[in-house]
């Protein structure tokens, strides 16, 4: 009797994690979190507002903007972005390493970065060429390539 308890316990426990694991909604920018409201208005203040959601998880919830050129930033559920990508045009230059930055005018001297994504490891990037590059997120030393 105990096991069938725990197994339906756990069963229950893990069909309402999924369920709140999914679950998106659409928000206003002014219910972003402090630091993005601040991240946005300083880098993307002369795009035009699309819409943004906010996709409700079991460990917090996540964030994503987007604007009407197609820009799209995510952020964590601090406000922090964790990935940001253009369609067609480059990132601006101060939201990438500079390291990164060198390196891709020294061996990809005609591409741009249009997208960057960060997490507690590395930093992805893709050029407009469609190569992609990995970089270590404490040394910034290319770990990674793929075209």
């Amino acid at each position: 009797m105990k096991k069938l308890f725990f197994a339906t316990l756990f069963a229950v426990s893990a069909l309402s994690i999924a369920k709140a694991d999914n679950e998106e909604r659409p928000i206003t920018l002014d219910k972003l979190p402090a630091p993005a409201q601040q991240f946005l208005q300083t880098n993307f203040s002369s795009l035009t507002f699309a819409y943004a959601i906010e996709e409700i998880g079991f460990f917090g919830n996540e964030y994503e903007v987007f604007y009407t050129d197609r820009t799209q930033v995510e952020f964590d559920s601090k406000g922090e972005w964790k990935k940001i990508e253009r369609a067609y045009e480059a990132l601006p230059e101060n939201l990438i390493p500079q390291q990164i930055a060198s390196f891709v005018k020294q061996h990809q001297p005609t591409a741009f970065i249009k997208s960057i994504d960060r997490d507690s490891r590395d930093y992805e990037i893709e050029l407009n060429t469609g190569i992609e590059l990995k970089f270590d997120i404490n040394t910034l030393q290319l770990i990674g390539y793929d075209d």
